[in-house]
């Protein structure tokens, strides 16, 4: 009677753990809109993925389909044909921004900061007013948004990534953009060059340009002031070489 009693309680206590462990498993699964938390919705044309859902993890077995492809785009282990991805915090630090390392101009809008700034998409009548109008450090006659400029330089100097636009015109009123990010994770800075409204300038060197460079600061040439991004040191016999870029005289 004993044994029998044990051997009932037994499989209570199994059938009890078992559906806990799947209504944790079930919940788990569920994102928004009630859809699968993990489900990988594209499926190649050449073959088929194969998902299972585990505890904070999924497991999927690739068919027909190279077991490389999930490396692109997930974290987790392939053993076999078979990948384990394991979840990630939406805020987890490698989902705000991966190791990007700066080479190209799709890298530069490519963090958080500028990855909604591309000034490749903007149009080719945009004008002073509209940098005016888009928060961007408007150099002119008259100065606008000047308070961007500061934070730009105090985040530098407490090496926090930043970014600023500048916006200024030629002589002939045409608008030269200027787009400066600084990178905390290689404490360097990037500016992104966009000549293509200079209609004085040659066709061919109507682009936009990435350049790179160590320092930025504020420095004092034959009696004026300028904003500049350097290599190196500086100097005035280097303040003319291609290791220093001047973005704007200040005063």
């Amino acid at each position: 009677m004993k044994k029998s009693l044990i051997i009932i309680t037994f499989i209570i206590v199994i059938i009890t753990a078992l559906g806990i462990i799947t209504n944790w498993i079930d919940s788990a699964r569920v994102g928004t809109n009630n859809e699968p938390k993990y489900c990988i919705k594209s499926i190649s044309e050449d073959g088929r993925k194969i998902t299972y859902w585990g505890l904070g993890y999924k497991v999927i077995r690739y068919v027909g389909v190279s077991p490389n492809e999930p490396y692109q785009n997930n974290i987790g282990v392939k053993i076999g044909n078979w990948f384990m991805k394991y979840e990630l915090p939406i805020d987890s630090e490698y989902n705000k921004e991966k190791d990007i390392s700066i080479n190209s101009i799709d890298d530069f809008y490519n963090t958080e900061l500028t990855k909604n700034n591309d000034i490749r998409n903007l149009g080719k009548q945009y004008n002073s007013f509209d940098a005016q109008k888009d928060k961007c450090f408007v150099i002119g006659a008259m100065v606008h948004n000047d308070y961007l400029y500061n934070e730009f330089m105090e985040n530098y100097k407490n090496k926090k990534t930043s970014f600023i636009r500048v916006a200024q015109n030629t002589v002939e009123g045409d608008l030269i953009l200027t787009d400066i990010l600084y990178y905390e994770k290689t404490d360097k800075l990037y500016i992104v060059i966009d000549s293509t409204r200079d209609k004085f300038m040659a066709e061919e060197d109507r682009k936009v340009n990435l350049k790179e460079f160590e320092k930025m600061t504020e420095y004092k040439y034959q009696n004026n002031l300028y904003w500049i991004l350097y290599n190196g040191e500086i100097n005035d016999e280097k303040f003319k070489s291609e290791d220093v870029f001047v973005i704007t005289t200040i005063n």
